[in-house]
């Protein structure tokens, strides 16, 4: 059985930035659970083809610490793209629908251009960020990598190289920020209504500005969750990324009229 997603309106000048309220992301935590209970067989596959890629990433890059940080830290940057299958069974049980998996493939894919010039310029930031955290590494241990066990207990454990976890994090932090006020609104934007990828960075940035306390608890959010399902060897992630893909669905629909 085909299900069709209504088609959003393509971006345009027209577009308002809504005020939210302070907690109003706990309101799309909810919404999100919501989502993810109703319909959970293709919310969490997804979730579990997203953990997946994930642990092949880091088996490959799991040789030297930088490489290691690198792949997980360009896996969160660019995960908003990987949100077009959450986004897909949102829209479709909210138009009053029970779509299965390869419903949301197929209406995952209507506006891919659009997501992947947006992916683009996120996998161009991952590499900016690339350069920078191999700069920093290089810059304390040398050209003389440890292995990645003794790398993790004298920057985090030990705190030998207090000044370079310091350094990492706000470089990592400024670009993260960065990267989420760009991706925050427009990546189900750009599923729901195609149109011009500048246009719904614009309207994302807007909605981070006009609501920076809500915005930024909706980020930490995101972070603890994330860090959950790191902290449980990935698996934890099979449900972390449907849960916040479905949220972010819904911080859309109330930030952007």
């Amino acid at each position: 059985m085909e299900h069709a997603v209504s088609p959003g309106q393509a971006g345009s000048a027209n577009d308002q930035v809504r005020h939210v309220g302070v907690m109003q992301a706990f309101s799309w935590l909810g919404k999100g659970w919501d989502d993810l209970v109703s319909n959970p067989v293709p919310s969490l596959s997804h979730g579990l083809i997203l953990m997946a890629m994930g642990w092949l990433i880091i088996v490959i890059c799991s040789t030297q610490i930088e490489l290691l940080s690198l792949s997980v830290s360009g896996f969160l940057l660019v995960g908003p793209i990987f949100g077009a299958g959450f986004y897909a069974l949102s829209s479709l049980r909210a138009s009053g629908q029970k779509p299965g998996f390869d419903d949301s493939l197929d209406a995952a894919m209507k506006n891919i251009g659009s997501l992947a010039r947006l992916g683009g310029i996120l996998a161009i930031i991952a590499v900016v960020w690339g350069v920078v955290s191999s700069a920093l590494f290089r810059q304390f241990f040398g050209d003389d990598m440890p292995e990645v066990q003794i790398s993790f207990y004298r920057t985090i454990v030990d705190w030998q190289e207090s000044g370079f976890f310091m350094r990492y994090v706000a470089s990592g932090a400024i670009l993260a920020v960065i990267a989420f006020a760009i991706a925050a609104v427009s990546a189900p934007m750009l599923f729901d209504r195609g149109g011009s990828t500048r246009h719904a960075i614009s309207i994302s940035i807007k909605a981070v500005a006009r609501n920076p306390l809500a915005m930024a608890i909706w980020a930490a959010i995101i972070v603890v969750l994330t860090a959950i399902g790191f902290a449980t060897f990935m698996a934890g992630l099979i449900v972390a990324l449907p849960l916040i893909g479905h949220a972010t669905w819904h911080a859309y629909k109330d930030l952007v009229s």
